[in-house]
């Protein structure tokens, strides 16, 4: 295993660099697609002849089927090539956007949806976490995952500018937003043109029944000479049995729990800085609309890239991960304090947002990056993505539900200041708690840098 997946990390660095290009652009397209509602709101809704309450139905639907899905996504990675599973992913949002583009009615529309949550997360998201992960050694790590979150948000920003150029083509929205479907579908082609020709079969699965099949018919000679080229060219295809004991083993792995706490923390920072500090700036500082709007997208796209890019590259500079998520998490604690000081001071709370912007940004681009640190195996990345997913990722769930109460309480009491005020106080808690969660992981690293001096067993024994 560590031999094939080294194929990738001894490619040269221009096709190592291309792969993951590649990759970020199919990891940024197969969630815009679903999340078209964002961009496109009042378009959609007029084209599809819909609702708010069956637009929240048909985005409820994708975000459910996301979360069941993350287990089913281990699975595939370790019964599947990495390859395949992009394919599969690929093809399949190819021909649902193609069925949306016909815009089928309501009831459709949600099954289309909810199969966009089968392949933008069931076949997609641990093959991909395990091939950008196969791309670097354990210290390249935070740069690798730092710049294909930079790629995937400088993608989407090419892509969405797309699909505003196509759109205006049109005055009349039924056809505008059939066109912006028909970009996504010319994507969906060209990205799977591009995986069939340039992503190799790097961890291709040879099923065991034809692998003892081919060795019962050849001489012992031969049988080993193609075991030899096995060796080379993939591995077994795991059995079920062993993906489950896999599965199950990685559940008592205490590094999996600090990854999900690193993780859980960074991403409720995350979506709470990018749904709610554009309102924020507009309904606390008093920025115009069409500038908050401006920045927003400066949040949403350029930042990323910026801090994809050299978040990673920092990150990589500490002795271990550990110190940089407390280092990092300690920051976005500071600036969330220096927002609330100075929000009376409209410009500088303005720029301090955008530093905060950067800051959850380099924490979100990075944070897979800690699995090695935690002592997770590359033979188990796809089942422990699966897990660290399925929980990490929840707070898309309740995050909005609870900080939309808050500012709820905000404009009952004539106040939608305090209401602010109490999601700065949410966000400072997270960021207490990603400090503790990575004074966990440089422990954990620790932990297993003397076990691995000490004995070579004793480090499977800690992990």
């Amino acid at each position: 295993m560590e031999k094939m997946q080294g194929s990738l990390m001894d490619m040269p660095k221009g096709k190592k660099f291309f792969i993951l290009v590649i990759l970020s652009l199919i990891a940024g397209m197969v969630y815009l697609t679903p999340f078209l509602r964002f961009t496109f709101y009042d378009q959609m809704m007029t084209a599809l002849q819909l609702n708010d309450a069956q637009l929240g139905v048909i985005g409820a639907t994708y975000g459910l089927l996301m979360v069941i899905c993350y287990i089913p996504s281990g699975y595939f990675s370790e019964r599947f090539s990495t390859k395949s599973m992009l394919l599969v992913s690929l093809i399949g949002m190819l021909v649902c956007t193609i069925w949306y583009c016909t815009y089928p009615g309501y009831y459709a529309l949600i099954v289309i949806h909810a199969l966009y949550g089968v392949f933008s997360v069931g076949t997609f998201w641990s093959s991909y976490v395990k091939c950008i992960r196969s791309l670097g050694t354990d210290e390249e790590q935070g740069k690798m995952f730092g710049l294909t979150e930079g790629f995937r948000g400088l993608g989407n920003c090419a892509i969405s500018f797309g699909c505003l150029f196509a759109l205006g083509i049109f005055a009349e929205a039924t056809a505008g937003f059939r066109a912006v479907l028909w970009f996504n579908v010319a994507a969906f082609a060209i990205l799977t043109v591009l995986v069939l020709i340039f992503i190799p079969n790097f961890d291709k699965k040879v099923s065991r029944k034809a692998a003892a099949a081919k060795i019962d018919t050849m001489s012992e000679k031969a049988a080993n000479a193609s075991a030899e080229e096995q060796t080379d060219e993939g591995e077994l295809a795991e059995s079920s049995g062993a993906i489950f004991k896999k599965l199950f083993s990685e559940l008592k792995n205490p590094g999996v729990w600090i990854c999900i706490g690193i993780m859980m923390c960074g991403y409720t920072v995350w979506i709470t800085t990018n749904t709610y500090m554009g309102t924020y700036c507009t309904r606390v500082l008093g920025i115009d609309p069409s500038i908050s709007s401006a920045l927003s997208i400066v949040r949403s796209y350029l930042i990323v890239f910026i801090a994809g890019v050299t978040g990673g590259v920092i990150i990589d500079k500490f002795k271990t991960k550990g110190k940089g998520m407390i280092i990092s998490f300690a920051g976005v604690g500071v600036i969330v304090v220096v927002v609330f000081l100075t929000s009376k001071a409209a410009f500088v709370c303005l720029v301090v947002t955008l530093v905060l912007a950067y800051m959850v940004n380099v924490i979100k681009s990075t944070y897979w990056s800690t699995l090695g640190d935690a002592g997770i195996s590359r033979e188990h990345t796809g089942t422990a993505t699966a897990i660290i997913s399925l929980i990490a990722f929840t707070s898309d769930i309740f995050s909005p539900a609870i900080v939309s109460q808050f500012l709820s309480y905000g404009v009952n009491i004539g106040d939608v200041e305090a209401g602010f005020n109490i999601m700065l106080v949410w966000m400072i808690v997270w960021s207490a708690l990603g400090v503790g969660a990575g004074v966990l992981l440089k422990q954990r690293k620790k932990k297993l840098d003397r076990a691995k001096e000490s004995s070579p067993v004793a480090v499977a024994d800690v992990a």
